[in-house]
């Protein structure tokens, strides 16, 4: 399938498939695609959890306002934002990049210090918030690699943070949920992944300005 067959093809699962399981193969490459994903300046200020173990699964549906696709899909990711968008987050960004494409640290003082110079004045809302949106494009990223090899994924914010934070023990490691998604495949139950896309009509979405 092209891109936009397999974007058509790509449904929010309600039920999914227990039995089904994703190859690690596959999960590999959605793990690859996120990280792969466009981010302001390149910081990545999130972390991707990757969920397989049934038990822990079990636990979160319960934070998740007992939704079904989280214990029933073939493993669950959670993409949790940075709570400290600090220094030694921006210095350790600097020196991937050094490392990376094999300059010196110091050659990068100019474009640190202009990250610093923005990042570090914000207050702590207003970082959570920049953090977040990067961790959605990442999110979009995950959602059209799994349509183009045929996974489904289920974008969910319906589910407590909090509790999240806790059962996965992320306080401790400065890191907040901020969006989860189920990965698996769908059940021959599900009719709503049968159903056609409602979307606007081309000239109702788009407005162009030549």
């Amino acid at each position: 399938m092209n891109i936009i067959d397999s974007l058509k093809w790509r449904a929010a699962i309600k039920k999914y498939d227990a039995a089904k399981k994703v190859s690690e193969t596959d999960i590999e490459t959605l793990i690859e695609a996120g990280n792969l994903a466009a981010t302001s300046v390149g910081l990545q200020p999130f972390k991707l959890i990757v969920i397989k173990d049934q038990e822990l699964k079990n636990q979160l549906t319960k934070a998740s306002r007992d939704q079904p696709q989280v214990a029933d899909a073939s493993h669950l990711f959670v993409f949790a934002v940075h709570t400290q968008i600090d220094e030694p987050l921006i210095d350790a960004y600097f020196h991937r990049m050094a490392e990376v494409r094999n300059v010196s640290i110091e050659s990068l003082d100019d474009y640190r210090n202009m990250v610093k110079g923005f990042l570090l004045t914000w207050d702590d809302e207003t970082k959570t918030a920049w953090a977040t949106k990067q961790a959605y494009i990442a999110l979009g990223t995950v959602l059209s690699a799994a349509a183009a090899i045929q996974v489904d994924t289920t974008p969910m914010e319906g589910f407590d943070p909090i509790q999240y934070q806790q059962i996965l023990g992320l306080e401790s490691k400065g890191l907040l949920p901020v969006v989860i998604l189920p990965v698996g495949y769908r059940s021959a139950e599900d009719v709503y992944a049968k159903m056609p896309k409602v979307r606007k009509k081309r000239n109702d979405f788009v407005m162009e300005i030549n």
